[in-house]
């Protein structure tokens, strides 16, 4: 039998599961809660890991709308997602994007409402979005050395990502998360002063292992494993790495600084798979959701559904059909080659 004709169908119809409070669950026993959003594929940076060689960033009536995103939201919160993440691109170079904000923690079910952002333009809607009711904050931060800022971000100011990241903390935007992509040659030998910087703000660094997530990218001749990294003099004198000796299959771990006050996170999607744990949907800018990161092939057009007239029944169905569609585990479409999407295609 060819293997194409065994894939649940995405066609629009009803099923005897759809009904509202029914949580998504996919056929591996994952139960799906958390959903990252992304408002743009555009961003005011050009990471060299993100971006793809060739970059055509979509109309913005190719976006969905705000509307359209709180349908969604509406409907998965119904169903038991619980977590939503802003993403991009850069999502505050989306007009508005305070009040998106908003219209998504006035839905009930959402508890924790999140934003990934490289802090540049927090100077300007940190303010505002505190207000809308944003609870957390991950910000981009790959190095402290600004030199290598605007090399890593082609001609990004790191002076303006820290004056972004001052105004967050003036604003009462906390807990603040450091995202730190590991790139060995790069940045390796500045990972404590990350920590020290983190430590000295009140914020969580987390180490994330570079991942082949654009085509053409030589991930492999800048990835370095967390193993590496814990076994680094500078870092070992900082964090008790005694905890992270018995990790298995984790998403990730936490281990406390030394001085007592702080932790700092290792996020490992390359070295130790966490398939299993995972509990993400992801929409793209354009309007797809994704049951998985690296599967390019897992996917289902939500927007379309939506302007084509589509009931909530309908929509919903989408959403469990894509659930089913979902992968035991990622490993196969990070190993392969010739990707279709890159980060930045996807939402971070």
């Amino acid at each position: 039998m060819d293997k194409t004709s065994s894939k649940p169908s995405l066609r629009l119809e009803k099923s005897p599961s759809n009904e509202p409070g029914v949580p998504f669950d996919d056929n591996f026993g994952r139960t799906m809660k958390y959903l990252r959003i992304s408002l743009t594929d555009r961003c005011n940076f050009k990471c060299t890991y993100c971006r793809p060689e060739i970059e055509e960033t979509k109309r913005h009536e190719d976006l969905l709308t705000f509307e359209e995103i709180e349908r969604i939201v509406t409907i998965m919160a119904t169903n038991g997602v619980r977590k939503v993440r802003l993403t991009g691109g850069e999502p505050l170079l989306r007009k508005g994007a305070d009040h998106l904000v908003r219209m998504i923690s006035d839905i009930k079910g959402i508890e924790d409402l999140a934003i990934t952002t490289n802090a540049v333009m927090l100077s300007k809607y940190a303010v505002r979005l505190a207000a809308a009711g944003l609870d957390r904050l991950n910000i981009s931060l790959d190095t402290l050395d600004p030199k290598r800022f605007s090399e890593l971000t082609c001609g990004g100011s790191l002076k303006d990502a820290l004056m972004g990241i001052d105004a967050a903390v003036e604003a009462g935007l906390k807990p603040i998360k450091l995202n730190t992509v590991l790139i060995k040659g790069f940045n390796d030998d500045e990972l404590h002063s990350i920590i020290d910087y983190a430590a000295s703000m009140g914020f969580t660094a987390r180490f994330i292992e570079f991942m082949p997530m654009s085509n053409g990218l030589d991930w492999e001749k800048g990835y370095i494993s967390v193993d590496d990294v814990l076994k680094m003099p500078e870092i070992a004198s900082r964090v008790d790495t005694s905890a992270a000796l018995n990790r298995q299959n984790t998403a990730s771990v936490y281990l406390p600084l030394r001085s007592g006050t702080g932790e700092v996170g290792f996020i490992t999607p390359m070295s130790s798979k966490f398939c299993n744990l995972c509990n993400r949907l992801r929409i793209t800018a354009d309007g797809r959701l994704r049951a998985c990161l690296p599967a390019d092939d897992k996917d289902a057009d939500l927007k379309g559904a939506l302007r084509a007239g589509a009931s909530d029944d309908e929509i919903l169905a989408i959403i469990r059909r894509v659930v089913a569609l979902k992968p035991e585990s990622g490993e196969y479409t990070f190993d392969s080659l010739g990707r279709k999407k890159s980060m930045v295609d996807i939402g971070g």
